[in-house]
């Protein structure tokens, strides 16, 4: 692995060097001093810097020529170049969302001209969103896809700090936490894991252009972050293999010319406490900048246990350091380091049909009896490095490598029945590792090509193992609970057709303690081509296309066998005998293989600088997942595939409104589900056949007059899995919906600011999140499910100027809603589904002095 790394540096070094232009003659521009050649460009070119009126560069405003067909885009310094114009008066148009339109005269001569542009705010304002979708800095509205950017101004608004709460303020994204770096997302519904690490995700997560597979990978707080980006739909192309159903990415804040940073100390109910900090130096003015930042919160949790200690607390020291180099104008090198480490008691996983030791049996009360106690909880730790290397040609045409090595260790031990019966146990421990390498060439070519070419490599390995700790008559017991939700036609193991209330294994010769252990190794290898451009055809119009090709290597090492106690009788009826989960079998070794393609285009007709009309088609695909069923057989579960039609449009009304809507049609093949009917020969996951859906979602926010801001998005989304297949057979989950998938759901509120001293404001921002009835499975299981509910959050304070210092008061779910936040789990795969209750009210008051 070090040789893998230390090969990749120095190729990334040298072809730097060796493709660098070669120079002849000089010109000097105003807003930087560089030697820049016309061999190979047009005779006539327009270079410019956008700033606004403090002089900070803007980038991804917009800028074209009127009457011509030449836009393009600043580039991440604010710098633009528009090239193959004719000599003679043109006039500049440049526009952003949260500035004036600016229009220039200019009166072009022959070789470089050279303009600074400076973009003013209106009295009443859009904050900026600037996101990198197409890889290259646009503003949001230019973006002809649907995409939704979370800047740091705005998460500060909402008071948001961790991944649960900036998902319900995003109707489409969904997110299941399950301890400590254990965390999954999902768009649009679909593939959800409900815990269970083994699933490989449909949404992929990124971190400063790099990939993060792993759940136990996650940033689990959002800390010192510059924005988060969430692309909806196939985004295959430019987003890789898991990229099925879309992809979020995490961009922190880079190190910058400015001396400063902030503390923040908070504190709040649960005895929650966190502090975090954030420096940035400039050790050589325009040459090498620094940047550290870390942060430290712990809660108690908030369902207490019977057996000791809390359940669904927090625990996260994190902290991240960051380098960038300006050895000359056109390099620039970025180091970044990470570090995490998160310790979190278990999480309450609840049986709503066993009362606990005060005897209660309500999911909402606060209390929960899960027989080990203190034990219970979640460990993990990561690191991780990576180096990103640019070289500039000129302004859009450049080279970067991104080179990343990432390392976790995690383990758990959890409770799956949700009693205080010792009936179904798990302990489990993790490593996993990973290396990233891609270089990407993003080009422009006469003002009205842009896109990006390139290639990547991806190695993963992972290492698991699992104990298994069960009782067959107490899982026996728990099923014949009064009440117990479990259905003849639910349950993997052989019942009577009589209510469960009758003993529902009263033939079987149930036995009691066992243990059984499973290890596996997973490793992955995959390397990737993309290409993806957009042509301007005309003043107009604009065409995109997209394609990508990928090459993987899967392989799953597996083994298991029975370690203790006496043998499971019920493991017999999924050939897993004498085990309960999976039959004994020495190391097994599955390899799969595969090369595939995805693809996408799409067009905009672009009216104005204010208005965006778009449609595209993609094809997204989520590779094989390699398994082994109950009785030890090795499986592949096939690609799933999804075919995409998309339209939309984005305008800004009157500089004070950003309209933002779109609407989808997919169609899903070969839709990997998990399965939650147990047999012999089967396996956690399966491919059920074909599913259709389709939905619209809308955005809005209004700068209403200088201090308050209104926001708001609506989403409404049907799915459902196809009764028959082609042989008349009807698919395993026929009729049925997308799990996390609610018909209707939005988020408003508004942001208002009051001047009450010269150097005192008072700002409060409360917005409202609901959702519709949604399923936590595939299967629809009644009982598992979330009806209708909505959660009320504020976040509110003073600001002052002389210090620089924030109080805030923040609250969630302030109406104290009930609600749950996740079901079914290990436990469901046995019939003892349990339920995890959504966060109660959380409030508390943050201090922040920023210098």
């Amino acid at each position: 692995m070090k040789r893998i790394i230390i090969f990749s540096l120095l190729f990334a070094i040298y072809f730097g060097a060796v493709a660098q232009p070669k120079k002849r003659g000089r010109v000097k521009r105003k807003y930087r001093n560089v030697e820049q050649v016309s061999q190979g460009l047009p005779q006539v070119v327009f270079r410019g810097l956008v700033r606004d009126a403090a002089r900070n560069p803007i980038p991804g405003a917009s800028v074209e020529i009127d009457g011509l067909t030449n836009l393009v885009h600043s580039n991440e310094f604010g710098q633009f170049m528009v090239s193959d114009l004719p000599t003679g008066r043109l006039r500049l148009r440049v526009s952003c969302l949260g500035y004036q339109t600016k229009t220039v005269d200019y009166v072009l001569q022959t070789g470089y001209n050279d303009h600074y542009i400076a973009l003013n705010r209106g009295p009443v304002s859009l904050e900026t969103e600037i996101a990198t979708a197409q890889k290259r800095e646009q503003q949001i509205s230019d973006i002809p896809t649907a995409v939704s950017v979370f800047t740091n101004s705005f998460s500060d608004k909402l008071g948001i700090s961790d991944l649960s709460e900036l998902a319900v303020s995003e109707p489409a994204l969904s997110v299941e936490s399950f301890g400590a770096g254990n965390s999954v997302f999902s768009l649009w519904g679909g593939n959800a894991n409900s815990g269970f690490p083994e699933v490989s995700p449909a949404v992929a997560v990124f971190a400063d252009n790099v990939p993060l597979s792993q759940r136990s990978f996650l940033p689990s707080e959002l800390f010192d972050i510059e924005r988060v980006e969430v692309v909806k739909g196939p985004q295959n192309v430019l987003f890789g293999r898991e990229a099925l159903n879309g992809a979020v990415h995490f961009i922190s804040k880079k190190p910058n010319n400015k001396a400063g940073g902030y503390i923040r100390l908070g504190a709040g109910n649960f005895q929650n406490k966190e502090v975090q900090a954030a420096y940035n130096y400039p050790v050589i003015k325009d040459v090498l900048f620094v940047r550290a930042a870390g942060i430290y919160r712990d809660r108690k949790g908030y369902v207490d246990n019977t057996f000791g200690g809390t359940l669904s607390g927090k625990n996260v020291l994190g902290g991240r350091f960051s380098v960038r180099f300006l050895p000359a104008w056109n390099h620039k090198i970025d180091l970044q380091m990470n570090y995490r480490k998160s310790s979190e008691p278990g999480i309450g996983f609840l049986n709503r049909w066993i009362p606990n030791e005060d005897g209660d049996t309500g999911l909402f009360n606060g209390r929960a009896s899960l027989n080990r106690g203190k034990e219970l909880g979640s460990e993990a730790e990561m690191l991780d490095a990576a180096l990103t290397y640019r070289l500039f040609r000129d302004e859009h045409n450049y080279w970067t490598s991104v080179t990343s090595f990432r390392k976790s260790n995690s383990s758990s031990s959890q409770d799956f029945d949700g009693t205080s019966m010792p009936a179904l146990d798990m302990d489990r421990e993790a490593e996993n590792s990973s290396f990233f390498q891609e270089i990407r060439y993003n080009f422009v070519r006469a003002s009205r090509t842009n896109g990006s070419i390139g290639v990547n490599y991806f190695q993963e390995n992972g290492n698991a193992s699992q104990m298994l700790f069960s009782n067959d008559s107490l899982i026996s017991r728990i099923l014949s609970a009064s009440g117990n939700f479990q259905v003849p036609e639910q349950s993997r193991f052989p019942v009577f057709p009589q209510s469960l209330d009758s003993n529902p294994m009263g033939s079987v010769p149930l036995t009691g303690e066992h243990i059984e252990a499973t290890a596996g190794e997973r490793k992955t290898q995959t390397a990737r081509a993309f290409l993806h451009y957009t042509y301007q055809w005309r003043k107009r119009v604009f065409f995109t296309l997209g394609a990508s090709a990928v090459y993987d290597r899967l392989q799953l090492l597996h083994e298991s066998e029975f370690t203790g106690g006496e043998p499971s009788a019920l493991g017999a009826f999924l050939g897993a005998s004498p085990n309960l989960l999976y039959a004994p079998t020495e190391q097994q070794k599955l390899t799969k293989n595969s090369l595939s393609f995805t693809g996408q285009a799409g067009a905009t007709f672009r009216w104005t600088e204010n208005f965006n009309f778009y449609m595209n088609i993609a094809r997204g695909r989520k590779p094989e997942f390699l398994q082994y069923s109950w009785d030890g057989k090795p499986l592949v579960v096939g690609a799933e595939k999804v075919y995409s039609g998309e339209t939309g449009l984005k305008a800004i009304i009157m500089k004070r409104i950003f309209l933002n809507a779109n609407g989808f049609y997919r169609r899903h093949f070969n839709v990997q589900t998990l399965q939650w009917l147990g047999a012999e020969g089967t396996g956690l996951l399966a491919a059920n056949g074909k599913a259709t859906s389709y939905g619209a979602e809308t955005s809005l926010r209004v700068a209403v007059i200088p201090g308050l801001d209104l926001f708001g998005n609506y989403a409404w989304m049907q799915s459902a899995f196809d009764s028959t297949g082609v042989d008349g057979k009807d698919y395993l989950y026929a009729g049925k919906n997308f799990s996390l998938a609610p018909e209707h759901s939005f988020s408003a509120g508004f942001s208002a600011r009051v001047n009450i001293a010269r150097t005192v404001q008072l700002f409060a921002t409360p917005w409202y999140a609901w959702k519709s009835h949604y399923w936590f499975t595939e299967a629809n299981i009644p009982g598992l499910d979330q009806p209708a509910f909505g959660i009320l959050n504020a976040n509110l304070g003073f600001e002052m100027s002389e210090p620089n210092l924030v109080l805030s008061v923040y609250g969630t779910n302030l109406l104290e809603q009930k609600y749950i936040s996740s079901a079914g789990h290990w436990g469901a795969q046995f019939g003892l589904p349990t339920f995890i209750p959504g966060s109660p009210r959380i409030v508390g008051m943050r201090v922040t002095w920023n210098f």
